[in-house]
């Protein structure tokens, strides 16, 4: 154990001290004694009994007790008295670390008479002085704060970093929250950050490059611990960051002088949300010199100004509070680019003495009023925002009257001369095309009847606005022409405007455009007609300078309003103040007469309507997979992939392969060893297959790219969807044509097509139409083996199978999603390409033979599926051969056609044992070959008959349909070559059986080894891409049928004129023992 002597803690919280954490010994407001176990410059920790402790930083130190440094103050051992303030379990930053406890601690255990001394004084001072003066300024960059209510706390030094940057020194102050208004926090202070290059107007000759000496000046300056006797400013409140203070008394009297002053020659502070405008005089400090541009003018909330270095930037003073005025400024960047001159205020009253003897011995001028006829102008200057003019009448000779006509007010003279080539070009210089208002005028034109809309009078100058519209052209004579905040512009209200651009990104995808001076609006694309092919073409239906009728809409959501779009403005604009701009709608101005809509806002699509929507590929898709659309209105729609094109026209993958499967199926590619004899062989039967694949890979890029992302398309509602505000739509040409009725419901044995929807290990989700899904169990998707089934049948995939059983829903069953059926399809060729009824189980008998498809060869036997069925079974090791099998991989592999005998049926297991020795068919009777004889023959010659079928119905459907890659055809072509595939199966397995039967058993361990040698190595099991099995996209000629006929023809011939040939087919198919 650990013992103290120290009298304090042996006479102090005997009964109660503090030996854990726990709530009972940590009372929020307990003092208790203990000891300093650590003293350093960023304060002191207080530990108590069984090592329990806390700390005490040095800004409460400074704050509560006046402490400077706490090694001055404090050593390790002293015994003090602490008050508990928090406590706080953390976590440690390692991994599987565990928690710890974090006090907070106060010294100041009682309130101090010196505070209580400057509280009352306050008091007193309050109550002396007018509450006024006294009142809580806002936490916000330009609030002056009175003095000593900023105390000091700590004092951290300049930093120099390697890179030769210099970050100067500041101070932490604390003011009380009492003296703020608009504090989120609940503490009693607020803590600011006053800068060193803050503490005085200019700092002469003292600084260095870099500024070293700030740390001396602050010394001097500030005291830890002690309240600053002199008037602050709030510089700027960064988000999420401390408020910087300021104690330049040339800022506080520019700010304190502002509010009264309101004339041109007014000095400001200004801050990014002012208004600045060419000619203003601004004050600032010199917060940085560059070589190469000149020095930075900073002001209220980090607003920058430059003064170049060709106007003796670099000869002013790093830190030092300057005077400028604005002689360039970039609004159309948020916050905007000012260029700067340093001026004096001698320089400012000189040309205000000039300007007010200017005026005293002007002409009496004619009071101008809004709505006088002012006559005849003449323009003197153009750009794409304005046209200034001259007043012709005599009346208004000598008078000081800046007159200019806004894009907005102007109409384009009657007579269009033609332009020279120098004019054109400056035309263009201004962006000013043919559809401009001002694309006809030029200087030196006269304009005759124009009229005052606004007036402006400053210091003596009248700053007019014209207009030469006729009041004719204003669709509503009652609202005002020129306004000054889009407040008098309610919704509803019908104006005029000007395309000042057009913009493409999203998602603000419109036109801005100028409705009046310093006013401007958006109107969305959705907004702007209802014709897909305008829109998808806007740039060129929407030219700048075209004027359009617009109506003012309802905000549906104020924080996803476009900010104001910045244009030119010259002097007439200084007093626009900032504002969102208004939404605007051509759509709505046209219908406005027959409207009966309370509110001026697009509504929600009804069924049955026809809409023009924009596709957005990168919104969140619902129910997918589908295509989602933005809408007018702020609604969404969604269009399902049954609902893309007619099922007569659905193609496969039509929304585009996903990338992330692609980079999955490429992962999983198997990489084979090929021989130089095989590569020769491959070219010379590649070289046809290159000019199709290509072909292929051309329509599936067309395909991908009928919905690029932005793309507008007319639409048929089909109702509300699932989601909120969303809607179901349609773009099959039926629906558009008004044809709402829903898709029928399939039966069972129908076939009918799908789309995937999602693939798993267990199987596969197919949608069949809007409200009809189905699912395919693994084994029923395919014959053959699938090692990756989420690769072969991705999302969007196009796939055919025969429906099993259907459950329909009558709407109100739970965990339905509202689907009217959900049907269980089976998608196996051979239960596709199957007439007739399959065997079942039931019809199986011992002792009974049949011909099989092995599937699965495992160590312990072979497992075999009999053909036309899903009955499938094991062959056991011991009965796959009558000789012993060293290695069944050897004698069997997937897909060889064998003959089965049924030795064992456990119907109650409902399992089935074959044997596949060849001892079971050698005593078999002549006519059970001869059955099977007959039954190659005639289903070879059911095959040649459904094959004329279906060449005749390719005829018919080419002579009615043309080149027609529909999906019956290929469907139909698809089962003539695989009935012709049959019937080669059959003849060759009849000419196997007797060679196979006359050969002896060396014969058949060499053909074993033969045709294990030659086994085609595209037999292994391979990554599949999207598009094997049945190709629904691709036509298969009826040439080829031809041409697969004589094949077939010419292998029965071989086949029985030499044994020879027999043998060598047989091992090209891959037999291995003398019973397949």
């Amino acid at each position: 154990c650990i013992l103290t002597a120290k009298k304090t803690l042996l006479t102090t919280d005997i009964e109660n001290p503090i030996v854990e954490y726990t709530p009972l010994c940590l009372e929020i407001g307990r003092v208790a004694a203990g000891f300093l176990s650590k003293v350093d410059e960023w304060g002191v920790t207080v530990t108590f009994y069984n090592n329990v402790h806390g700390r005490v930083p040095a800004r409460r130190l400074a704050a509560e007790l006046g402490v400077e440094d706490p090694r001055m103050n404090y050593n390790i051992g002293d015994a003090v008295a602490a008050r508990l303030l928090d406590c706080f379990k953390r976590r440690h930053k390692e991994e599987n670390g565990g928690y710890y406890y974090q006090l907070e601690l106060s010294l100041k255990t009682v309130l101090d008479t010196a505070e209580k001394s400057v509280e009352a004084q306050e008091t007193v001072n309050s109550s002396s002085v007018g509450e006024k003066d006294l009142s809580a300024v806002p936490l916000a960059a330009g609030s002056i704060l009175m003095s000593k209510r900023m105390k000091v706390l700590q004092l951290v030094n300049s930093l120099r970093r390697s890179d030769g940057t210099f970050l100067p020194g500041y101070a932490v102050v604390s003011i009380k929250s009492k003296f703020l208004t608009g504090v989120t926090s609940n503490s009693d202070s607020v803590e600011c950050k006053l800068s060193f290059d803050q503490l005085m107007d200019s700092y002469g000759d003292e600084l260095s490059c870099p500024p070293v000496e700030l740390d001396s000046v602050a010394q001097k300056e500030l005291k830890v611990g002690k309240r600053i006797d002199k008037e602050g400013l709030i510089l700027s409140v960064p988000n999420g960051g401390e408020p910087i203070i300021s104690l330049r008394s040339s800022l506080i009297d520019t700010i304190r002088n502002e509010a009264s002053s309101s004339d041109d020659f007014s000095i400001v502070c200004p801050s990014p949300s002012s208004n600045l405008f060419m000619g203003a005089y601004v004050r600032g400090y010199v917060a940085r010199k560059d070589e190469r541009f000149g020095s930075f003018v900073r002001f209220l909330n980090g607003l920058t100004g430059l003064i170049p270095k060709l106007k003796k930037g670099l000869d002013e003073s790093l830190y030092e509070t300057i005077l400028c005025k604005v002689t360039a400024l970039d609004i159309t960047s948020s916050p905007p680019k000012i260029l700067l001159k340093k001026v004096s205020e001698s320089d400012i009253s000189k040309k205000k003495r000039k300007i007010e003897s200017r005026n005293k011995g002007s002409v009496s001028q004619r009071q101008i009023q809004v709505g006088d006829l002012i006559g005849d102008v003449k323009v003197t200057d153009i750009n794409f925002a304005r046209a200034k003019v001259q007043l012709i009448d005599k009346a208004f000779f000598g008078a000081n009257i800046r007159a200019r006509i806004h894009v907005t007010m102007a109409e384009p003279i009657a007579a269009k001369p033609k332009l020279s080539k120098q004019e054109k070009k400056a035309k263009d210089e201004h962006k000013i095309g043919k559809s401009h208002p001002f694309y006809s005028w030029k200087a030196g034109d006269v304009i005759k009847g124009v009229r005052c809309v606004a007036v402006d009078t400053r210091d003596g100058v009248s700053f007019v606005e014209l207009a030469n519209r006729s009041e004719k052209s204003d669709l509503v004579s009652s609202s005002p022409i020129v306004v000054s905040d889009p407040s008098q512009l309610p919704p509803g209200s019908l104006v005029h405007s000007i395309v000042t651009s057009v913009s493409a990104s999203s998602p603000h995808f419109g036109v801005w455009v100028q409705v009046c001076p310093g006013i401007s609006g958006f109107v969305p694309a959705l907004e702007l007609s209802s014709d897909p092919d305008i829109l998808n073409d806007i740039e060129s239906n929407y030219k700048v300078g075209t004027r359009l009728s617009c109506c003012v809409m309802e905000k549906s959501n104020p924080e996803k309003t476009p900010l104001r779009h910045q244009l030119q403005r010259d002097d007439h604009d200084n007093n626009t103040k900032e504002h969102n701009a208004l939404e605007l709608s051509v759509l709505l101005a046209e219908e406005q007469s027959n409207a009966k809509q309370a509110g001026f806002k697009p509504t929600k699509p009804q069924r049955g309507d026809v809409v023009v929507g924009r596709i957005n590929k990168k919104m969140r898709v619902l129910g997918p997979p589908a295509l989602m659309l933005n809408l007018r209105g702020t609604f969404t729609g969604r269009c399902c992939i049954t609902e893309l094109n007619d099922m007569d026209d659905w193609a496969n993958m039509p929304l585009g392969k996903d990338p992330s499967n692609d980079s999955k199926s490429g992962s999983n590619e198997v990489q084979r060893v090929v021989s130089d004899s095989e590569a020769d062989l491959s070219n010379n039967e590649n070289d046809d297959d290159d000019e199709e694949s290509r072909d292929e890979d051309k329509a599936k890029s067309e395909i991908r790219e009928e919905y690029p992302d932005g793309k507008f398309i007319k639409c048929r509602v089909l109702g509300s969807a699932r989601a909120k505000g969303a809607v179901e739509l349609s773009l099959r040409d039926s629906r558009l044509e008004g044809d709402l009725e829903e898709d029928c419901v399939p039966e069972p044995n129908d076939m009918t097509h799908a789309y995937v929807i999602s693939t798993t290990k267990k199987g596969c989700f197919v949608r069949i139409s809007r409200y009809v899904e189905g699912r395919v169990i693994l084994k029923e998707l395919s014959d053959d083996f699938i090692p990756n089934p989420t690769v072969m049948f991705p999302p969007g995939r196009l796939v055919v199978g025969k429906v099993k059983r259907v459950t329909k829903h009558d709407g109100k069953q739970k965990g339905n999603r509202g689907l009217a059926a959900t049907v269980d399809i089976d998608m196996r060729e051979s239960v596709l390409l199957s007439s007739g009824n399959r065997i079942t189980l039931d019809d199986i008998q011992e002792n009974s033979k049949y011909t099989g498809v092995v599937t699965r060869i495992e160590s312990y036997g072979v497992f075999v599926r009999i053909e036309n069925s899903d009955v499938s079974g094991l062959a056991h090791v011991s009965e796959c051969s009558d000789s012993y099998v060293k290695n069944i991989f050897d004698l069997y592999n997937p897909g060889d056609l064998v003959k089965v005998m049924v030795i064992k049926f456990d119907k109650e297991e409902k399992r089935l044992g074959f044997s596949l020795k060849a001892s079971n068919f050698v005593d078999d009777d002549d006519s059970d070959d001869a059955s099977l004889s007959d039954e190659a023959s005639s289903s070879e010659e059911d095959s040649d008959e459904e094959e004329e079928e279906v060449k005749d119905a390719l005829d018919e459907r080419s002579d009615g349909e043309g080149d027609s890659d529909s999906d019956d055809e290929n469907f139909v072509a698809k089962m003539a070559a695989k009935m012709e595939q049959a019937g080669d199966v059959h003849s060759d397995n009849d000419s196997e059986s007797s060679d196979d039967s006359s050969a002896d058993s060396d014969d058949d361990s060499e053909s074993d080894e033969k045709s294990l040698e030659q086994r085609p190595e595209e037999s292994l099991p391979q990554a599949m891409d999207a598009n094997v099995g049945f190709d629904w996209g691709s036509t298969i000629k009826p040439t080829k049928i031809t041409k697969l006929a004589e094949s077939s023809d010419d292998e029965s011939t071989d086949s029985s004129s030499d044994s020879s040939g027999d043998e060598s087919e047989d091992e090209d198919a891959g037999f291995k023992s003398s019973h397949k």
